[in-house]
């Protein structure tokens, strides 16, 4: 990869929370189980979000890795059960209901601050599953930016949820992965949108960053650090 050069060096701080709980059984009966450790964050995700985002001369540093019990509360078993059987709407649009039902598994004393979300935190959750065909939502407004499924069917539309990629090749895209796919959020938080360029970092199977892509993710950066 050709790294660009640019005249700012941007960095920003990464906070991740990681879901803990029992295997959560799916309705096809396999056991999702929180397989993600901060090793694995700190040794192969972190340096694939680093990769691909030094694009735009932008550096992730983790600021903590928090590893948290999901609250079981009364109802917490209906919880569990609406998000592993919740499907997409004839549209394609995920059910937005299961957000609410993945934020009251949250300690509300690990969330972020309003104001450490409007410098230079970034904020993401890894959960053991987030819904069918579902692989991250942002949750804005909530004291985070967004949730991440390690297990995820979306690869097989709807089958049997399987272990996500911690990363994959530069190359190839045949599943996504986890680094990828925070990576893709994270320039959604950072004024991205779809449709600004093809077969690039926020098309999802894109792994390079368009100028256009810096400039804008750039400008997001240096309007929340002052």
């Amino acid at each position: 990869m050709n790294k660009l050069f640019l005249y700012i060096s941007i960095k920003l701080k990464l906070r991740v929370n990681i879901m803990k709980s029992s295997p959560l059984a799916h309705s096809s009966a396999v056991l999702m189980n929180n397989w993600v450790t901060p090793k694995d964050f700190n040794e192969i995700i972190i340096l694939e979000l680093n990769e691909i985002w030094s694009q735009a001369d932008i550096k992730w540093d983790i600021e903590s890795i928090i590893e948290e019990d999901i609250i079981k509360f009364e109802g917490y078993g209906e919880s569990i059960i609406f998000i592993a059987s919740t499907e997409r709407d004839s549209e394609g649009r995920s059910k937005p209901e299961r957000l609410s039902h993945l934020f009251s598994f949250m300690n509300p004393q690990d969330m972020s601050t309003a104001d450490e979300l409007e410098s230079d935190l970034y904020h993401i959750y890894l959960s053991p599953f987030i819904g069918n065909t579902s692989q991250i939502s942002a949750m804005r407004g909530s004291n985070f930016h967004s949730v991440d499924g390690i297990w995820s069917n979306k690869h097989n539309r709807g089958g049997n949820p399987e272990k996500t990629l911690l990363k994959e090749d530069n190359d190839l895209f045949v599943r996504g992965s986890l680094s990828r796919t925070i990576s893709h959020e994270l320039g959604h938080v950072l004024n991205l949108t779809h449709g600004q360029c093809d077969d690039c970092l926020i098309k999802e199977r894109g792994y390079g960053i368009k100028q256009e892509q810096i400039d804008i993710s750039q400008e997001e950066t240096k309007r929340c650090s002052q």
